[in-house]
C-alpha cells in the first residue's frame, strides 16, 4: 500500500511533544530574560557610577538626591546620549546621603552614594540582587538600592 502523508493519530502525537517540548523551554526562556534584563540595569548602573565620579572630579561634589526617572542634570553630561532613568519597567532614581559622622567603616566619608531601582516584577528584583557583584545592595521585593562603593 502506497501511503502519502500522515495519519491523524502520527500528527497528534507529533503536535503532543511539540507541546511538552514548549512547555519545557518558555520557562527557562522567561528566567533568561529576567537574567538578561537585571545584567542591563546593573550595566545602567556602572553607567551612573562611572558619570557620578566623573562629576566630582570635574565639579567636587555630587547631585542631591533625585526624583524617580529624572537624571540629575548634572549627570546628563556625563552619561551616554539617550540614556534613560528607566528601563521596561524598571524606574531609577539617584541617592546621596550625607553622613555627618561619616560610614562605621570609614569616618572620613561623610556621603553615602546610589542608585535606586524600583520594578512590580520581583522576579526582575532577585535577578538584580544576584547579578549586582559590585557592593552592598539592600531593599524590598519591590524596590533595591544598589550602592556605589
Amino acid at each position: 500500500m502506497n501511503r502519502r502523508g500522515m495519519t491523524l493519530i502520527e500528527l497528534m502525537i507529533v503536535v503532543v511533544i511539540l507541546a511538552i517540548l514548549a512547555n519545557l523551554a518558555v520557562p527557562a526562556l522567561n528566567v533568561l530574560r529576567v537574567r538578561a534584563d537585571a545584567a542591563h540595569i546593573v550595566g545602567d548602573f556602572e553607567a551612573v557610577r562611572v558619570a557620578a565620579f566623573d562629576r566630582f572630579a570635574a565639579a567636587g561634589s555630587y547631585p542631591a538626591t533625585g526624583a524617580w526617572g529624572q537624571i540629575p542634570p548634572e549627570l546628563v553630561g556625563s552619561l551616554p546620549s539617550n540614556f534613560q532613568f528607566t528601563y521596561k519597567d524598571a524606574t531609577y532614581r539617584w541617592h546621596s546621603w550625607l553622613l555627618p559622622s561619616g560610614l562605621p567603616s570609614n569616618p572620613t566619608q561623610s556621603v553615602l552614594l546610589g542608585l535606586d531601582v524600583q520594578s512590580a516584577d520581583p522576579d526582575l528584583m532577585a535577578a538584580l540582587a544576584g547579578a549586582f557583584r559590585s557592593g552592598v545592595a539592600f531593599g524590598t521585593p519591590t524596590e533595591i538600592t544598589l550602592v556605589i562603593e
